[in-house]
């Protein structure tokens, strides 16, 4: 539990700081060559995130999702798991991605679960040439920090 408290500090920190902003010029590329863009997020993801429904219970949830790379993930499913109740999702995002490659993302819910919000948000850090990335949820109340890998 202690380890989870850091890490959601961590997490708080990191976007407080604005390092997970597509809008921050915090953090530069070595080289204009390592510049990214809508077009570096396209294929098959595989993804992971765990965290809490701030005062409401812990939550965990796996998924896939396709990006078209042009700013769009066109279809994604979940399991989200809320304090033991699991139900499948559907989704879409929108997505932004800044030449640091850090992003956002607006995903509304195809079926969002009773008394929770219908669209969720996310930042985002691209990783390992756009075969990865890490996110941390920004909806209000939850709390969120998790990754995804291309399949």
């Amino acid at each position: 539990m202690q380890s989870s408290f850091i890490f959601l500090r961590f997490a708080l920190f990191l976007a407080v700081s604005g390092i997970v902003n597509a809008d921050s010029d915090n953090y530069k590329h070595d080289s204009d060559s390592n510049r990214y863009s809508v077009a570096d997020v396209k294929g098959n993801y595989g993804f992971s995130f765990d965290g809490e429904v701030v005062g409401v219970a812990p939550v965990a949830a796996i998924g896939a999702i396709r990006a078209d790379g042009r700013g769009n993930i066109t279809k994604a499913i979940r399991t989200i798991s809320v304090g033991g109740l699991a139900i499948t999702q559907t989704f879409t995002c929108t997505l932004k991605v800044g030449p640091n490659g850090t992003g956002s993302a607006t995903c509304p819910l195809d079926n969002p679960a009773h008394g929770f919000p219908p669209v969720e948000t996310f930042d985002f850090v691209i990783e390992d040439d756009a075969n990865a990335f890490r996110l941390v949820g920004t909806t209000p109340g939850i709390v969120v920090f998790g990754s995804g890998r291309r399949q």
